[in-house]
């Protein structure tokens, strides 16, 4: 049934036979993209079906910006992985792209003037991170790919919400499991913590 395709009991014939679990008007639904996202769907196919197990996600972004004419990326990255940022934007600018670069911490502004809670409450300023601010100054450079590198769960969704064009994730931020959300599923250990083992097993290893 369509809205519930993680328990799917057609064995996904959607993606493996090209038809519909339930009816549906192909035209409604073909219909609900713009031109440009149309464009956008014909670019991600194309990098897709042409470097498909050969790019590595970076690779694939950089192609996917270049099949779809942009010039300006901007790059939305948590001040945890400013190394790391620091050679994505390496990249990028390797690439021929201009690149617009803001960190999650952009304006020192205290997270004691919204009365959010610290990460370390014994230190006296701790910066909040401040997402729509990331996007704003993202528009204003005219960027064109919006790119989240590594931001805080929610802080992401304010981040995409505001920006003036498509965003793409590029790293997704797990501090316990390296930045690698699906480990908690490929580890019978994570599994069993998390209680989605399917043997009420919380001890295994």
């Amino acid at each position: 049934m369509l809205g519930n395709c993680a328990n799917c009991s057609c064995c996904h014939i959607c993606a493996a036979k090209g038809i519909s679990c339930t009816p549906v008007d192909k035209e409604k639904v073909l219909a609900q993209y713009t031109e440009e996202e149309r464009k956008i769907m014909e670019a991600a196919a194309y990098v897709e079906a042409t470097f498909y197990m050969q790019y590595t996600r970076i690779q694939e972004t950089a192609e996917f910006a270049r099949q779809m004419g942009y010039t300006k990326i901007g790059l939305a990255f948590c001040i945890g992985i400013s190394d790391e940022a620091k050679l994505l934007e390496a990249y990028f600018t390797q690439e021929g792209f201009q690149v617009t670069s803001v960190c999650c911490k952009n304006c020192g502004i205290s997270k004691d003037i919204l009365g959010l809670k610290k990460v370390h409450p014994e230190r006296r300023v701790e910066s909040m991170c401040n997402p729509k601010n990331q996007a704003a100054l993202m528009n204003e450079a005219g960027c064109q790919l919006f790119v989240s590198a590594g931001l805080c769960v929610g802080h992401d969704a304010i981040f995409a919400r505001n920006c003036q064009g498509p965003v793409t994730t590029l790293v997704v931020k797990d501090r316990v499991l390296n930045h690698s959300p699906l480990g908690a599923i490929y580890s019978k250990y994570w599994r069993n913590k998390l209680g989605i083992n399917g043997d009420n097993t919380k001890s295994g290893i």
